[in-house]
């Protein structure tokens, strides 16, 4: 099969190279079908040549010779026929491949030199009449050849040329002066063919190409013109052409739809004396005097009265003159495009679930606010609310439920907004009122001014956002936690704002919850030290400035049964920093990740260098936030591995709050410890969410009571009998129990009466650096702890 034209691709060089490609094949396809068009007629010429010949020859030669002769002509001939309607059967594209030029051009030569044969096998210079004949029928032979066989230059020659050479030779042979002679006429002959063959060719060919650039020119024009009548038939925006004088001469479908008027009554209508609105005259008088014309607006249609909004222009046609002859006109209605701009518009600015406006109209908004307050007298005011425990919410009743609650939230903020002011969503939970101006004609409550006012008009949010919803047969309590701040009061911007009342909104979560507080300047600054502490921390991290300090944990015979990793910053400025302080900091980001996974990466590493002999075991204290990560466990697994620490020798300890977010979550990351084979203790157990269902559904190994039970409990009898409990509690499920904060010999006699085995306080070491514990280690024999 032949190669297909290439196709054209983006550069202009390459398309022109694509197009001359094509137009050479589809040449050529046209010149070998020039070659196999009525074949028969010149192969039927030659069969009759050819008989007559041999009957021309047949009294001075042999008849068998003559014969087979005969018999390879008629053999020639009728393939010749056979492979011309083989090709007239074949499609289009078939007839174009390059072997079927080949194949006709091998017929040729083989059917020249059969006819080169006959000058081989009768030439005689004894019988004159005979040689006469012989040289008529070669030469009328080559003749005809060249009429028929021009089409491709090369073709000709390649039967001619074996047809005549093999007479020319003979005469040559001879020597004789009238061979001589003859020889001469054959080479005049020849060349006159060949001059002859070339101007054909070169005739033929001319006519091809000219042929093929009409044909070509034709099919663009017929595209050209399908493709405009497409355009203006099926075209999305209206075309009407009119004259010269403003008469519509014709319009396409979609014209008719927009001016909401019948074919009939729209063509002929005068443009220019017929339509009232005069916008569109002038547009149209524009047109044919300037060249172009613009309509835009709420158009009404003379005819139907539709009114519809749409922008029309109209362009002047010209001949070859420059003569204006008419003009066309392009409508296009804008009544979709309204639709999609107002669409467009509520989903910029509006939240696509509660259908208030999102933070960027949000911003909008106060910005013209403050300006606007600034240019004035009165102040405005900002309340930002954000739902209290709306996760937990949103994450044990699903999507769908917390969705409809936000709803829900949006529409009592919604009914409590007065004229002018604004409730938008800015993500998740969170919702800001923007009032743009009190008014001090309100009451004002305790006569505080606008402080009073803003503190009322906080408190009724916060009294419509806590009353019960009704959620898929649900009755559901949710309070709001909500911060509010004044402006302006100097020349806060946009993000100014916002963040006070956002500051101030943290406060109130800080405070409890369900609480409403007003902005002050000493907030931003604790806001501003924490994001301080937040980078120092940061940067410790990185430059070692925080450091291990190890607990030891002790049975009833104080022998040494494993430690407890703590961790201390000791900041360059500040000092000494309070875990509880910068723990908490921590956890509000996620370096509490990062820091936790250096902690455990350092004990692994003391483990590693202290045998189990002397350090048993090692407890590390993982934050909530840390063990919910995904990958906790393979991190913990690669760090052990690492190592080379057996993970029976680390404790993981864990607070309550694991359970607040999902308690089978939590299972299901503690099973993957214990499959690791690392202990898991619960810490701190009975000051957050104590309950016997989910110490039964988890797998723990060991319990520690909080230090804040052990403390009193020489004189509390409630702490006493919470830990009489926690102890017979653990003693039936089979738990390892450790008291924290032992700081005296009567706390350790009370707990040890009880059966607690294992304790921790400053009543027996306090935490000590890493070479102290080494030395305690080396002083000290160690046993394993006991279960």
């Amino acid at each position: 099969m032949s190669t297909p034209p290439r196709p054209a691709v983006a550069g202009d060089s390459d398309r022109v190279a694509a197009t001359d490609v094509e137009r050479a094949h589809l040449l050529v396809g046209e010149q070998v079908h020039m070659l196999y068009e009525r074949l028969w007629q010149p192969v039927l010429c030659s069969v009759l040549a050819a008989i007559l010949l041999v009957t021309a020859m047949w009294p001075v030669l042999p008849a068998e010779p003559l014969l087979g002769w005969l018999g390879a002509v008629l053999v020639v001939s009728g393939l010749r026929l056979w492979l011309a309607r083989r090709f007239q059967e074949l499609p289009g594209w078939r007839r174009r491949q390059r072997r079927w030029l080949w194949r006709f051009a091998l017929g040729t030569l083989v059917a020249g030199g059969v006819w080169g044969i006959a000058g081989l096998v009768m030439f005689t210079m004894e019988h004159h009449g005979q040689l006469a004949a012989l040289t008529i029928v070669l030469t009328g032979i080559a003749a005809g050849g060249v009429t028929t066989l021009s089409a491709v230059w090369w073709v000709a020659p390649a039967f001619v040329l074996p047809a005549m050479l093999p007479l020319l030779v003979q005469f040559l042979l001879q020597g004789t002066p009238l061979a001589w002679l003859l020889a001469v006429l054959v080479v005049l002959f020849l060349a006159l063919v060949m001059v002859i063959s070339n101007r054909l060719y070169r005739f033929i060919s001319d006519n091809l190409e000219l042929r093929l650039t009409m044909a070509s020119r034709e099919q663009q024009l017929r595209e050209s013109e399908s493709r405009y009548r497409t355009i203006f038939r099926h075209s999305p925006l209206g075309v009407m052409h009119f004259d010269r004088h403003g008469r519509v001469l014709d319009c396409n479908a979609r014209c008719l739809a927009i001016l909401g008027i019948r074919r009939s009554r729209l063509l002929g209508l005068n443009l220019l004396e017929q339509v009232e609105d005069p916008r569109v005259v002038r547009a149209v008088s524009d047109a044919l005097e300037n060249g172009s014309g613009v309509f835009e607006g709420e158009y009404r249609a003379l005819a139907s009265g539709k009114t519809t909004p749409l922008r029309a222009f109209y362009s002047a046609m010209r001949d070859a003159d420059d003569r204006v002859t008419g003009g066309v006109a392009i409508i296009e209605d804008f009544t979709e495009r309204k639709r999609a701009e107002a669409t467009i518009h509520r989903q910029a600015y509006f939240d696509p679930l509660t259908d208030l406006p999102n933070r960027r109209l949000l911003i909008e908004s106060l910005e013209t606010a403050i300006a606007t307050r600034r240019g004035s007298a009165g102040q405005g005011l900002v309340i930002f609310l954000d739902l209290d425990r709306f996760k937990m919410i949103n994450d044990s009743l699903g999507h769908a439920i917390g969705d409809e609650l936000l709803r829900q939230v949006a529409a009592r903020l919604r009914a409590c907004l007065e004229e002018d002011d604004m409730a938008a969503r800015l993500s998740g939970d969170e919702f800001v009122v923007l009032v743009p101006r009190l008014s001090l004609a309100e009451p004002a409550g305790d006569g505080t001014g606008l402080l009073a006012l803003a503190e009322a008009r906080a408190g009724s949010l916060l009294a419509a956002v806590r009353r019960p919803y009704d959620l898929d047969g649900r009755r559901i309590s949710v309070t709001p936690s909500i911060g509010y701040t004044l402006f302006p009061f100097g020349d806060e911007a946009v993000g100014d704002v916002l963040r006070h009342a956002d500051t101030a909104m943290y406060q109130a979560k800080a405070q409890g919850r369900a609480r409403i507080c007003h902005f002050e300047p000493a907030m931003q600054a604790r806001v501003a030290w924490r994001l301080e502490m937040e980078q120092a921390l940061r940067r410790a991290l990185l430059a070692g400035e925080l450091a291990l300090h190890y607990q030891p944990q002790v049975d009833e015979r104080e022998r040494l049964v494993g430690v407890e990793a703590l961790l201390r910053w000791t900041h360059p400025d500040h000092g000494v920093v309070s875990p509880g302080v910068f723990i908490a900091i921590a956890e509000e980001s996620d370096l509490i990740v990062e820091l936790e996974t250096w902690v455990l990466d350092s004990c692994c590493a003391l483990l590693a260098r202290q045998s189990e002999a002397c350090l048993p075991r090692l407890s590390v204290n993982i934050s909530a936030r840390h063990f919910a990560q995904p990958e906790f466990v393979e991190t913990l697994m690669r760090l052990l591995e690492a190592h080379r620490v057996d993970p029976g020798r680390l404790t993981v300890e864990l607070t309550e709050s694991i359970m607040i977010d999902s308690l089978d979550a939590a299972a299901e990351r503690m099973r993957a410890l214990k499959a690791l084979g690392a202990r898991i203790a619960l810490d701190d157990f009975g000051t957050g969410f104590s309950s016997l269902s989910y110490l039964k559904r988890l797998p723990l190994d060991e319990l520690k009571i909080d230090r804040s039970f052990v403390s009193d409990i020489e004189t509390d009898a409630s702490d006493a009998a919470i830990v009489e409990t926690v102890l017979a509690m653990a003693r039936h499920l089979k738990l390892a129990v450790v008291a924290e904060g032992v700081e005296n010999a009567a706390q350790l006699t009370f707990l040890a009466a009880r059966g607690c085995r294992c304790f921790q306080g400053f009543h027996f070491h306090r935490p000590m650096p890493e070479p102290a514990l080494a030395r305690l280690l080396g002083e000290r024999v160690q046993v394993p702890p006991s279960a």
